[in-house]
């Protein structure tokens, strides 16, 4: 089965004087463009009222849909936009995507959950399918606006055995304790023993790691493709000393100074970034504290930002806590789909419905929307992570990507979702099992699924 070829559906999105959204469809070949940016009101978005419900955990199926459906009026407002977004998709028909790319020019509106984002393109009563995220055909890539060339890895002459990954974990005295033990041993569990085509990613783990165990442990060139931070992060505002009376906003990482006292050692994202690159990091994946509670003043994008701007092709966050068995599921999915060939697109997608397995059966019972929780900031423009495997015909990459396909035809065919549980045995990761979620149709009048 061939890779999912996707339409880049290029977003930009800001923010108008008195608050809401303005969207611009930026020009692509394969879409157009619109002549004159569209301002949504405030009123016509998503509440801010259910964001605490939303990172806690007990929001209503309902209440989602809804939320969902005012991010949709800020990000695909009726016009244009939506009608061109809706033709692309049909374009695509059921063996192409589209990748939304939204390119937030404000730090307000990056702070919104835009994976949570519903519309349903076929129409109808609502389902679970009005979800993008859980739309394989549907790629939410959020791309830093950098005046930067987009990078684009170049493989390496010998073959690509062997993926290091880095995985760096600190929890200074002077901040709120972290359970860094038990999150980088859901790392190790998720990874255990993985091989898939040949293919190994060997972990390497930094604890209580201090600025200089990190660089030394970052040495080499391609020593290292794959980073995971456990610990704080922040985003600070501080004066320019380039430009007189301006500020800028940059992201900080905590590490240790000491490591018997566990004194703090702030260190710039951009520092970080500058022993990621040569190392040859692909992905780097942030696992800092407060990502489930971001804010105007504490923007993760300045950190996603910074790795970006010096070169490192993407990163992945997680917006929200996440439970330690659906954070294991993603895992082994992602980079079970990386290392066996799949473009980021379709690692993510994957990733998604490996985690997803059932939904409220009451549309007034607590939604299960982990599905929403990982981000991808990349500015890759094709989503190919690793070009040394995106033309193995391997037997992993046609099991996950016929899956992929499966559910595409059930939404296609019956408007259900379908999640996919699969195990990674004996380098392959099987599907055992597909299960339908969706039994009938959400309405809210009769309030059941």
């Amino acid at each position: 089965m061939n890779p999912r070829k996707y339409v880049d559906f290029k977003l930009y999105l800001t923010r108008p004087e008195g608050g809401g959204c303005q969207v611009s469809l930026l020009p692509t070949q394969e879409v157009g463009e619109t002549i004159t940016p569209v301002t949504v009101a405030a009123d016509k978005g998503p509440s801010a009222d259910q964001l605490p419900y939303l990172a806690a955990k007990s929001i209503t199926l309902r209440q989602l849909v809804q939320f969902g459906k005012g991010l949709a009026n800020w990000l695909l407002p009726e016009g244009t936009i939506r009608s061109l977004f809706t033709e692309a998709l049909k374009r695509a028909g059921n063996a192409g995507g589209v990748r939304l790319r939204l390119v937030i020019a404000d730090h307000c509106l990056k702070n919104w959950p835009w994976e949570y984002v519903y519309f349903d393109p076929l129409g109808g009563p609502d389902s679970m399918r009005g979800f993008l995220a859980l739309e394989p055909r549907v790629s939410l890539v959020r791309h830093e606006p950098l005046p930067f060339p987009h990078p684009e890895p170049v493989a390496t002459n010998a073959g690509l055995r062997d993926l290091r990954m880095l995985v760096a974990a600190a929890s200074p005295k002077n901040l709120n304790p972290l359970q860094v033990d038990s999150e980088v041993s859901t790392i190790k569990q998720a990874l255990a023993g993985f091989q898939v085509e040949g293919v190994k990613i060997a972990i390497d783990t930094v604890m209580d790691a201090t600025p200089p165990e990190v660089e030394q442990a970052l040495r080499g060139a391609n020593s290292t493709y794959l980073f995971h931070f456990v610990g704080h992060g922040v985003s600070e505002s501080s004066s320019d000393p380039f430009t007189r009376g301006a500020t800028k906003e940059e992201g900080y990482l905590f590490f240790l100074e000491d490591k018997a006292t566990k004194s703090q050692a702030k260190v710039k994202a951009d520092d970080l970034a500058r022993y990621l690159h040569p190392a040859g990091v692909r992905l780097a994946v942030m696992g800092a504290c407060f990502s489930g509670n971001r804010s105007e003043r504490y923007p993760w994008d300045s950190i996603a930002g910074a790795f970006a701007a010096r070169g490192i092709p993407s990163t992945v966050a997680m917006q929200y806590e996440i439970f330690d068995t659906l954070a294991i599921r993603f895992a082994q999915a992602f980079y079970s789909s990386l290392s066996s060939g799949l473009s980021l697109d379709e690692a993510m997608s994957f990733g998604r419905l490996a985690m997803y397995r059932e939904i409220a059966t009451e549309l007034d019972s607590v939604a299960k929307a982990d599905w929403g929780v990982p981000v991808l900031y990349s500015r890759l423009s094709n989503g190919i992570l690793f070009p040394e495997f995106a033309e193995r015909d391997t037997t992993t990459a046609k099991q996950i990507r016929m899956a992929i396909q499966q559910t595409v035809d059930t939404i296609e065919t019956t408007g259900e979702v379908t999640g996919i549980e699969a195990k990674l045995e004996n380098g392959s990761y099987n599907v055992v099992q597909k299960v339908g979620v969706v039994k009938g149709k959400l309405t809210g009048a009769e309030g059941r699924a």
